[in-house]
C-alpha cells in the first residue's frame, strides 16, 4: 500500500481513464451515461489526444484529414456539424471531439496537465500515481493512451549522413523545400507525406517494400467507404464484390500496375486500405519517383534493391509505431510479439478490471467502434460487480482464443497484427454485451 494514498469520495467504486483522446472520450461518455463514477487524466491541457496538432501527444501534420468519412467517424448520438466536409481536417476533428466532451459533461470528470506516472494492482483495485505526486485508488483502469507510442525506425546497412526524421515529428512540408527527399513507408501517413513533399521538394522518392492497393477518397460522388458499404449488398459473395470494386478502381485510374508499381502480393481486402487520391497522380506526373526497399545507405547516397541509387538530403521514415505503456510495470503485462496479448484487443487476460481502448484497428472511423466497445464494457462492469454467471463464464472464455474478429484474413505483417474486420468486431462485442446483460 502506498503511504500517501488518497481515496476517492466513493471509496474504490470509481474508475480511472488514462488519456483524453478519442478512445478516452468514447468510454467516458458511456460511463457518464450509466452514472459510473470515474476520473479521466490527460497530460495536455485539453481533450484531443492525437488530434491536438502540435502537441507531444499528436502525430498529425498540417495537411492531415480523416481517411474515414465523417459519416463513418462520428458518434451516432452526436453527429458532426452539417457544414463539415466529407473528410474533415485535424482542426475540425479536434473541435468535434471537444464538443462531444462538453455535450456529455466529460469536462467535469477530467484533470488536465496531469499524467499517470505509474500504476499497480493492490488487492482487488489499482493504485495510480500521478505526475503531481498524488496517489489514488481505483476500482479499475481504462488505458486509452493510443497505439502511436514509440516510433519505429528499421535498421538498414550502411550510414546516412543527411537529415533523418520519423513521421511522428513531421508537421509541415516546409522542411522539404529545395531538398532531395526520400520517404520510406507506404501506409496512409507515408503516402500523405510523399504528396506533401512533391509540392516543395526538389525531388521526391518514395520507397515501398511491396505492392499495395490504393483507394480513391471518392467514387461516384460518394466517400469511398460509403460507396463500398452501399454496393456490397448487391453481390452474393465477397469475392464477387471485391472483383467489381477493383474493376471500378481501375477505370477510375487507381490500378498501381498502370503507374509502373509492382502488383500487390495480397488481395484488396487483406490489408488496411490506403486512402489517397493524389499519390498515384503525382507518380504519374513524375513528382514522386517510386522505389523499392533500401539495400544500403552510403553517406548521402541510397542504393535500392533494384540496383538504382539516388543522392538524398533528407530521409523520413513513415514506418509505424510500437505501443507504449511505460506507467505499467512489465510484470503486469503480457506480450505477443510486439503487441499486448489482450482478449478481443481490449480485455487483459489476468486482471478483470484492466482494459485497453483503441488497441485494435478497423477500416472505419471511431464512432461505430467506440459505441460498440462502450456498450459492451458498461454491461461487463455490471456483470463484474455482481459476479454474475456470465462474468464467471467470461473469465474462462478470455483465456482462450479470440472470437472471430476477421483478423485471420489480413496479411501477416506487424502493422496488421491488430487489424480487425469492422462488422465482425461489432458483432462480437454485441454478442458479449447481450451475454453480460442476460445474466
Amino acid at each position: 500500500m502506498v503511504s500517501n494514498e488518497k481515496r476517492s469520495t466513493d471509496g474504490t467504486s470509481r474508475y480511472c481513464i488514462v488519456g483524453g483522446g478519442a478512445a478516452g472520450i468514447g468510454i467516458a461518455k458511456w460511463l457518464k451515461a450509466k452514472k459510473i463514477s470515474f476520473d479521466l487524466f490527460e497530460a495536455e491541457e485539453d481533450f484531443g489526444g492525437n488530434w491536438y496538432f502540435g502537441r507531444p501527444c499528436s502525430r498529425v501534420y498540417q495537411t492531415t484529414h480523416l481517411i474515414s468519412s465523417k459519416k463513418n467517424t462520428q458518434f451516432s448520438d452526436f453527429p458532426m456539424p452539417e457544414d463539415y466536409p466529407p473528410y474533415p481536417d485535424h482542426r475540425q476533428m479536434l473541435s468535434y471531439l471537444r464538443n462531444v466532451a462538453s455535450h456529455f459533461g466529460l469536462y467535469e470528470n477530467a484533470r488536465f496537465c496531469t499524467a499517470v506516472e505509474s500504476m499497480k494492482p493492490v488487492g482487488a483495485d489499482w493504485v495510480v500515481t500521478l505526475s503531481d505526486g498524488e496517489t489514488w485508488r481505483y476500482r479499475g483502469v481504462f488505458i486509452a493512451n493510443g497505439r502511436l507510442g514509440k516510433p519505429v525506425i528499421p535498421n538498414y546497412p550502411g550510414r546516412f549522413d543527411g537529415e533523418v526524421l520519423h513521421s511522428a515529428d513531421y508537421k509541415n512540408a516546409n522542411i522539404f523545400t529545395g531538398k532531395r527527399v526520400l520517404i520510406i513507408g507506404a501506409g496512409n501517413s507515408g503516402c500523405d507525406i510523399a504528396v506533401d513533399a512533391a509540392t516543395t521538394a526538389s525531388q521526391t522518392y518514395h520507397s515501398m517494400r511491396r505492392g499495395y492497393h490504393f483507394m480513391p477518397k471518392f467514387i461516384q460522388g460518394l466517400p469511398t467507404q460509403e460507396w463500398l458499404m452501399e454496393n456490397s449488398r448487391n453481390f452474393d459473395s465477397p469475392k464477387a464484390f471485391w472483383r467489381h470494386v477493383q474493376q471500378v478502381f481501375k477505370l477510375a485510374g487507381f490500378d498501381p500496375v498502370d503507374f509502373g508499381l509492382p502488383a500487390p502480393d495480397h488481395e484488396i481486402d487483406q490489408a488496411h486500405p490506403i486512402m489517397n487520391s493524389r499519390v498515384l497522380y503525382h507518380i504519374g506526373h513524375g513528382d514522386i519517383v517510386p522505389k523499392p526497399d533500401i539495400e544500403t545507405f552510403d553517406g548521402s547516397h541510397v542504393r535500392f534493391l533494384d540496383g538504382t541509387q539516388a543522392e538524398i538530403d533528407l530521409v523520413l521514415f513513415a514506418t509505424g509505431y510500437r505501443i507504449s505503456v511505460p506507467f505499467i510495470p512489465e510484470t503486469y503485462l503480457e506480450w505477443k510479439g510486439s503487441w499486448l496479448d489482450l482478449f478481443c484487443y481490449i480485455f487483459h487476460r489476468r486482471y478483470d478490471n484492466l482494459f485497453f481502448l483503441g488497441y485494435h484497428n478497423a477500416p472505419s472511423g471511431l464512432g461505430n467502434v467506440a459505441n460498440a466497445v462502450g456498450s459492451c464494457l458498461v454491461a461487463y462492469l455490471d456483470a463484474f460487480e455482481k459476479r454474475s454467471r456470465a462474468f464467471e463464464i467470461f473469465q474462462k472464455m478470455k483465456q482462450g482464443p479470440f472470437l472471430d474478429l476477421g483478423h485471420g484474413r489480413f496479411i501477416k505483417t506487424d502493422r496488421h497484427s491488430y487489424e480487425v474486420d469492422l462488422w465482425k468486431l461489432i458483432q462480437a462485442l454485441n454478442f458479449l454485451r447481450t451475454k453480460f446483460e442476460a445474466a
